[in-house]
């Protein structure tokens, strides 16, 4: 049975619309990744200014924070 390209193209068409992919959601995801990435960014630059703060203060607490940092990142990779 032969099928032709336009009923391909309209099948296709249709199942993606079934599968939900309307641009309303789309939209929504798109909002979702910019809040979350927004997110990420202001608290990778609150980490920065409080490495930054404590660099110029106290070095042996600098220090001391970055072991912190280093095992508590090692534990999470090991739970992934």
């Amino acid at each position: 049975m032969k099928i032709s390209i336009e009923k391909s193209c309209y099948v296709a068409k249709n199942t993606i619309l079934k599968c939900g992919l309307k641009p309303k959601t789309l939209e929504a995801n798109i909002k979702k990744i910019q809040f979350a990435s927004t997110v990420n960014r202001l608290f990778e630059l609150s980490e920065r200014y409080v490495r930054e703060e404590l660099s110029h203060s106290v070095p042996l607490v600098v220090r001391l924070v970055e072991e912190y940092t280093e095992g508590f990142e090692s534990r999470y990779m090991s739970n992934i």
